[in-house]
C-alpha cells in the first residue's frame, strides 16, 4: 500500500499510496422498502390498535479493494403490531401490546476473522402489559415486558475470533416510572427497572440460561428540576447501573452511579427563541467500566457541554 509520513505543520507526504475510490472503498450497501397499514378502533372506554408492516431488505457486502460484491442477502417479513387500551376512569389506563421489528442481516465487522460475512436476518418480538395512573399532577406507569431477539456472539477458533448467530436473547423485566410536579417550581422524574436477560436455544445448549453479556439486572434514574422563573431552570440527575456479567458469566463488571448537573436559559436572538444549555456530565469525575456485550468501555471523565437550541 505504500507509506505516509508528516505532521500537522509540514503536511502529509505519501509514497506509492493507494487511495480507494468511493466505489472500491465500500464495505456494504443496504436497501430498504416496505408498506405499512394501521388503524385504531374506539368503543366506549376501550381502544384497539391493529397494524401490519411488510418489510423488505437487501444487503450487499463488498471487497474493499476490488469493489466487487462478495455476498448478497435479501430478506422480507410481515411484522404485525396490535395493542389494547382500557380506561375504567379518567385517571387509569390498562394496556397490552405486541410488536415485531425486522432487522436486515448483520454485516460482520473488520475485527473478526469472518469480516464481511452477512449473518441471517432476524425478527425482534416484544410483548408488554401494564397500567398508567395520572392524578394530582403525577403520572405513574408500571409495565411488564418480554423481548426476544437473535443472539450474535463471539466465538474463538484457535486464536481467531468469529461473530456467529447462536440462539436467541430473551429479555424479561418490569419497569416503574413516576414523573410530575413535587411543588411549585419543583419537578421530579424517576424510574426503576429490573431486567432478567438470558440466552436460549444456543448450540448444543452450551449457554442456555446464562445471562446475556453486558446486561445489568438493575437500572435506575432520578431527575430533579428547579424552575425559579419561566426562563431559567436547574437540572440534577443521578443514574445507577447494576452489575453485569460478560464472557458468559466468567467475569462481572461492578455497579456504578453517576451524577449530572446542568442549567437551561430561554432567551431570543433577533426574535428567534433560543434555549442555552450548560451541562456537566459525570460531575464527580467517577471512574467505571461500562459493559457492552463482551466489550468494556472506560468511563468518560467529567465533561462540560455548552449548546444552543434554536426554535425556528
Amino acid at each position: 500500500m505504500g507509506s505516509v509520513s508528516g505532521n500537522i505543520y509540514s503536511g502529509l507526504q505519501g509514497n506509492n499510496v493507494w487511495y480507494p475510490s468511493i466505489e472500491t472503498g465500500l464495505s456494504s450497501k443496504d436497501q430498504y422498502w416496505g408498506i405499512s397499514l394501521a388503524d385504531t378502533v374506539k368503543y366506549k372506554k376501550a381502544q384497539l390498535l391493529l397494524g401490519v408492516h411488510k418489510h423488505n431488505a437487501s444487503v450487499d457486502s463488498y471487497n474493499k479493494i476490488t469493489g466487487r460484491v462478495t455476498q448478497t442477502v435479501g430478506s422480507d417479513a410481515l411484522c404485525p403490531t396490535y395493542g389494547f387500551v382500557y380506561q375504567p376512569d379518567e385517571h387509569t389506563s390498562l394496556y397490552a401490546s405486541h410488536s415485531e421489528n425486522f432487522d436486515k442481516g448483520t454485516i460482520v465487522a473488520s475485527k473478526y476473522a469472518n469480516a464481511g460475512e452477512v449473518l441471517n436476518p432476524a425478527k425482534t418480538k416484544q410483548n408488554e402489559i401494564g397500567f398508567k395512573y395520572a392524578n394530582a399532577g403525577f403520572l405513574t406507569s408500571l409495565g411488564i415486558f418480554n423481548i426476544k431477539q437473535a443472539n450474535n456472539i463471539d466465538v474463538y477458533k484457535g486464536s481467531d475470533m468469529y461473530l456467529q448467530q447462536d440462539g436467541e436473547q430473551e429479555y424479561q423485566g418490569i419497569e416503574l416510572s413516576v414523573n410530575g410536579k413535587l411543588a411549585d417550581k419543583w419537578n421530579f422524574m424517576g424510574g426503576l427497572m429490573y431486567l432478567d436477560a438470558t440466552q436460549n436455544k444456543t448450540q448444543n445448549g452450551t449457554n442456555d440460561g446464562k445471562t446475556v453479556n453486558g446486561a445489568a439486572k438493575w437500572n435506575a434514574v432520578a431527575v430533579l428540576e428547579y424552575n425559579p422563573d419561566e426562563k431559567f431552570s436547574i437540572v440534577g440527575r443521578a443514574m445507577y447501573t447494576g452489575k453485569a456479567d460478560i464472557y458468559n458469566e466468567q467475569l462481572q463488571t461492578p455497579s456504578y452511579m453517576t451524577y449530572d448537573l446542568g442549567v437551561n436559559y430561554k432567551t431570543a436572538f433577533n426574535k428567534t427563541p433560543v434555549t442555552l444549555t450548560a451541562m456537566c456530565y459525570n460531575l464527580t469525575d467517577k471512574n467505571y467500566w461500562t459493559a457492552y456485550g463482551n466489550n468494556l468501555i472506560l468511563s468518560s471523565p467529567r465533561t462540560l457541554m455548552l449548546s444552543a437550541t434554536f426554535d425556528i
